[in-house]
């Protein structure tokens, strides 16, 4: 299994498997960046919000803002010059953008309840902008 493929399954497997997750007690947040001139940014209120990021690569930028309730969000990026903003306001909304490649764009933002977003992006320069507002809305962006 090549890494593209294991992480297009994982970032997958996250998004739809996070109605099963546990609940936890507070909020928590995971932040891994190995190359030079990464950055984060971001902040969370109200309980039981989660945020992952990884980055990896170099020069790769994301922005995470979560307020409300039980909120989930995943970034990735993994080679460079990336960007991803994601901002949730509510309760119960999921993001996960994978991106790899190198110059890639990701924004998103949900106000609302029970929204899902998943981007994936793999070469070069792409750029992906989603709002949602309201209850249950879902999409899935996949570019390459």
């Amino acid at each position: 299994m090549t890494l593209r493929t294991f992480l297009i399954a994982g970032a997958t497997a996250l998004i739809m498997g996070t109605a099963f997750t546990p609940a936890y007690a507070g909020s928590y947040v995971s932040i891994e960046q190995y190359g030079v001139g990464n950055a984060y940014g971001g902040a969370q209120h109200g309980y039981r919000n989660r945020l992952t990021v990884y980055q990896n690569g170099y020069a790769n930028n994301s922005i995470n803002n979560q307020a409300g309730n039980r909120n989930r969000a995943v970034v990735g990026q993994d080679g460079h010059g990336h960007y991803a903003d994601t901002a949730q306001f509510g309760r119960g909304n999921v993001v996960g953008i994978a991106q790899f490649g190198a110059g890639h764009t990701a924004i998103t933002t949900q106000d609302g309840n029970g929204n899902a977003i998943g981007v994936i992006q793999a070469g070069h320069g792409n750029s992906a902008n989603v709002t949602q507002i309201g209850r249950g809305n879902v999409s899935v962006i996949v570019q390459d």
